[in-house]
C-alpha cells in the first residue's frame, strides 16, 4: 500500500510539475506575442503620424493650388477684357495711330471700352448693387455677343439676378451660357450655379441631374465637390 501512494505520489507531483513547465512556456508565448504587438502598434503609430504629415502637407499644396488657379482665372478674364479693347478698337488697316487716337477718345468718355463696361459692371456687383450690375452685364452682352468676356459676363449676370432673389432670371442667364458656349471652361460652374437657381423653381430633379453631372464629369474639382454638397441637401 505504502509504494501505491508513492507512485501516486510521484505521479502526481510530476503532473504537478508538468503543468508548471507547460504554463511556463504559455506564459513566454504570451509575452512574445505581447511585445510583437506593442512593436506592431509603434510601427501603427509611426505610420499614422507620417500619414498625418503628408495629409497636412497636401492640404497646404491643394490650399496652394486652388490660390493660383483663382489667381489664373482673374488674369484670364483681365486679359479677356484687354482682348476685347483690341477688337472694339482695331480695324483692318488701322494704323498704330489710328488705335491710339481711339483710346483716347474713350478715355476722354465719347466711348467706354469694352474692358471699362465689364469692369463698372463687375464694380457694382462687388458692391452688392446688383440692379446696376444686371444693366451693366446685359449692355456688355448685347454690345459684345462674342466677346472674349462674354462667357464670364453671363455667369455674373446670373449672380446679379441670384442676389436680387430672381430665380427665372438667373437661370435664364445661367442657362443661355450653356447653350450658347457649349465647351465654355465655365461649364461646371453654370452648371452648379444652374441647379441652384431652378430649385426655387419646383426644379428639384433637374437640379440633381444637371448636379450629378458636373461629379460625373468634372471629378476632383472644385465645382464637383458644391455639386455634391448641393445634392446632399436634397436627397
Amino acid at each position: 500500500m505504502k509504494n501505491v501512494f508513492k507512485l501516486i505520489f510521484i505521479g502526481g507531483s510530476g503532473f504537478l510539475l508538468s503543468g508548471c513547465l507547460a504554463s511556463e512556456r504559455d506564459m513566454g508565448t504570451l509575452k512574445l506575442q505581447l511585445k510583437e504587438l506593442n512593436n506592431s502598434i509603434s510601427v501603427l503609430q509611426a505610420n499614422q503620424a507620417e500619414l498625418a504629415t503628408k495629409m497636412e502637407d497636401l492640404n497646404r499644396n491643394l490650399s496652394v493650388s486652388s490660390e493660383n488657379l483663382a489667381q489664373m482665372d482673374a488674369q484670364m478674364v483681365r486679359l479677356s477684357t484687354k482682348l476685347d479693347d483690341l477688337s472694339a478698337v482695331v480695324r483692318p488697316g488701322a494704323s498704330v495711330s489710328s488705335v491710339s487716337g481711339a483710346q483716347q477718345t474713350a478715355s476722354q468718355g465719347v466711348s467706354m471700352l469694352p474692358s471699362d463696361l465689364f469692369a463698372e459692371a463687375k464694380n457694382h456687383l462687388d458692391k452688392q448693387s446688383y440692379s446696376a450690375a444686371v444693366t451693366g452685364f446685359k449692355l456688355y452682352i448685347s454690345k459684345y455677343p462674342t466677346g472674349e468676356s462674354a462667357e464670364q459676363a453671363y455667369i455674373y449676370l446670373g449672380d446679379a439676378y441670384t442676389g436680387l432673389s430672381e430665380a427665372k432670371p438667373a437661370a435664364v442667364a445661367y442657362a443661355t451660357l450653356l447653350q450658347k458656349f457649349p465647351k465654355s471652361k465655365l461649364t461646371a460652374q453654370a452648371r452648379v450655379k444652374y441647379a441652384r437657381s431652378i430649385v426655387p423653381l419646383g426644379k428639384t430633379d433637374e437640379a440633381k441631374r444637371y448636379l450629378a453631372s458636373v461629379v460625373q464629369e468634372f471629378p476632383g474639382t472644385a465645382e464637383a465637390s458644391q455639386a455634391q454638397a448641393e445634392l446632399a441637401k436634397l436627397n
